[in-house]
């Protein structure tokens, strides 16, 4: 077992995100320019939506496939309510909701991470996952949102309006507008009889690879970056962060066993659930609930729960789901 873990911790992935980490802690003075994290950034939700869209022609949304977008509905709102009442006396309404929205979210890289780590590994999943990540980025966001406004006094035209301008965002997000068009093209081409193969060479293989590892490492930079800020961060808040991921990827491993999901399907679900948003959320999240802190619901996602499941998530899952599957 110990040494099925120490393999998969030598994934490049996780090895270049720790470079870019131990980098920082160093002081290096390594930095990626914004354009070319942009132009990565949407290089992976281009490629895994039109693979997703490609796996989901072959494999439609039936079965398992609604089974897993149903959960992930019910998932995204109970981490969102438990959140937000276990939370809300300590910090008040708002933190506990935005933390509520940004763990009751995911995260796109930790879920790519994760299909690289599959595809390196030859499993295969269901092009349905790709429809339950999508599924997943935005309903905690709303619900946190209106729990948060309900225990508020003026709640009534502000909250509407500002619910409004975050679903209207939700909606026209660029890189969720690229990762929901790419798996629309990619069904469509299937479905129009075209050959998917011209593309074969850039969304997949050794180029995914690449451009996973380069982000990850960029990730790994961004984290090591912060760990000085975390002094007299609440402990309370550190124990959640960590606790909270496993919790969620206990409870998605539960309804996969019983369920008899297929590995690869029971693997990408616990990393769902696990993983916390640090992209989508936080932007909506400035909208719908100005008065939260960002300093503890992104340092949550990102200082905790990110490296957390890139390190250890992802080995200590796929052992999990191996082992007792």
């Amino acid at each position: 077992m110990q040494q099925d873990i120490f393999a998969t911790l030598l994934n490049p992935g996780i090895l270049f995100f720790i470079l870019g980490f131990v980098a920082k802690l160093m002081r290096s003075n390594l930095e990626v320019p914004e354009p070319v994290l942009k132009f990565v950034m949407l290089y992976l939700m281009l490629s895994i939506g039109f693979k997703g869209g490609v796996s989901l022609y072959e494999a439609p949304l039936f079965g398992d496939g609604l089974l897993i977008v149903g959960f992930i509905l019910l998932m995204s709102a109970l981490v969102a309510l438990y959140s937000f009442y276990l939370l809300r006396r300590r910090f008040g309404d708002a933190d506990a909701a935005a933390i509520g929205a940004t763990f009751g979210s995911n995260s796109t890289l930790t879920y790519i991470t994760a299909v690289g780590f599959l595809t390196a590994t030859g499993v295969s999943f269901g092009g349905y996952m790709t429809v339950a990540l999508v599924v997943m980025e935005t309903p905690a966001i709303i619900i946190s949102i209106l729990l948060a406004r309900s225990y508020q006094q003026n709640n009534s035209r502000i909250g509407r309006a500002r619910l409004r301008i975050v679903m209207r965002k939700a909606i026209t997000d660029g890189t969720l507008m690229v990762l929901i068009g790419s798996m629309i093209i990619g069904w469509l081409l299937m479905e129009l009889g075209q050959e998917a193969s011209p593309l074969a060479a850039f969304i997949s293989g050794d180029m995914f690879t690449g451009m996973l590892i380069f982000f990850l490492m960029y990730m790994g930079t961004v984290v090591g970056g912060q760990v000085r800020a975390l002094r007299g961060f609440p402990l309370s808040l550190v124990a959640f962060s960590l606790l909270a991921p496993v919790v969620n990827a206990m409870l998605a491993f539960g309804f996969a066993r019983v369920m008899g999901l297929q590995p690869g399907d029971a693997y990408l679900l616990m990393i769902l659930c696990a993983s916390a948003s640090y992209i989508v959320a936080p932007v909506l999240l400035r909208e719908g609930l100005p008065e939260a802190s960002p300093e503890r619901y992104l340092t949550m996602s990102m200082a905790f729960a990110f490296p957390l499941n890139i390190v250890l998530g992802i080995p200590v899952y796929w052992w999990v789901v191996q082992t007792f599957l």
